[in-house]
């Protein structure tokens, strides 16, 4: 574990080490994670929908969901009108 001080300011100093093997470099934004624990400091991608992709994996379609509520809506319109 790396002890860090806080700074006046609310600054602290990620040591060169952990900068360098979490690709964290000046500019570079990384997430503050609240846990039970404590705080979790994590990278963030660089390219947040690169790093989004994939993540619905399966066999769901946005497209074919919205298709099918169109259809149950366009039948509901059609039981409305014929009665």
């Amino acid at each position: 574990m790396t002890v860090v001080q806080v700074s006046n300011k609310g600054h602290i100093l990620i040591p060169k080490k952990l900068r360098e093997r979490h690709g964290i470099v000046p500019g570079r934004k990384v997430h503050l994670l609240e846990q039970p624990e404590g705080l979790v400091i994590m990278p963030a991608p660089e390219d947040p929908i690169e790093a989004a992709c994939g993540f619905l994996e399966g066999e769901f379609s946005l497209t074919r969901d919205l298709l099918d509520e169109h259809r149950r809506e366009l039948d509901r319109e059609r039981t409305r009108g014929s009665g």
